[in-house]
């Protein structure tokens, strides 16, 4: 469906028009009009990384024991709890900034 365009008078910063004018010769643009349209449209449609607002209904499941959330607080707890009482894995480090390098190893002469 073809949607009609209107006119809009646009007043933008030096280095972004210079950066319009860029992405204009660069995706051939038949004018910085379209250019900024096709900016703005693909901004809009999430194509320029930007995520449109969207409705998280539905995405989290609650448990049917608990439909209020009375015992979240003690649930979250006990994961956390469980998850700082596991091992850390640590490892020693190097030497201090400014220190002297550990000795180079020599390579076997040939012989």
């Amino acid at each position: 469906m073809f949607m009609p365009k209107k006119p809009l008078s646009v007043t933008l910063d030096e280095h972004n028009l210079l950066w319009l004018k860029g992405r204009a010769t660069a995706t051939k643009s038949r004018s910085l009009s379209e250019a900024l349209d096709d900016v703005i449209t693909a901004a809009r449609t999430g194509g320029l990384g930007a995520v449109a607002a969207r409705s998280v209904a539905g995405t989290i499941d609650i448990a049917p024991d608990d439909p209020t959330l009375e015992h979240a607080d003690a649930y979250l707890q006990a994961i956390l709890a469980a998850s700082l009482s596991r091992p850390l894995l640590a490892r020693e480090a190097g030497p201090a900034a400014g220190g002297s390098p550990a000795p180079r190893k020599r390579k076997p002469r040939r012989g």
